[in-house]
């Protein structure tokens, strides 16, 4: 209980615990998504996103480009948690299992990731509501 307060008030003072950095990735990876889905329907978008022939929805292209990085902090997560792996009856010994890795799923993630990380790092300072 004690480690649980220490943690809030960390966290409550400089955005992150003690905890938090021993994976840090995890940890950012969990928080990030959020906080750009929060910035989707904001009060405005950069003007490189902006759609004036959309009306009442001049930004949604701006919160498409939100989602795309949301997603690939969740790529990156699934990544790094192997979620591309699976287990599954081995055909050498009837009654064992093995691990499989889905080639496809993992280059999906990797592609997502890496386009999400791209389009974070490129509009970085446009994060703002």
């Amino acid at each position: 209980m004690i480690k649980e307060i220490k943690r809030f008030i960390q966290r409550g003072r400089r955005g992150w615990a003690d905890c938090d950095v021993w994976s840090f990735d995890d940890y950012l990876c969990d928080i990030i998504p959020q906080g750009l889905r929060k910035l989707k329907g904001g009060a405005g978008c950069p003007s490189e996103f902006y759609d004036k022939e959309a009306k009442n929805k001049e930004c949604h292209l701006w919160n498409e480009a939100l989602e795309e990085m949301a997603q690939g902090f969740e790529a990156a997560a699934f990544l790094k948690t192997s979620g591309y792996s699976k287990m599954v009856h081995s055909k050498e010994k009837p009654g064992y299992y093995t691990m499989e890795t889905d080639i496809e799923a993992m280059k999906n993630a990797k592609e997502k990731m890496d386009k999400g990380l791209q389009l974070f790092a490129e509009h970085f300072l446009s994060l703002w509501d």
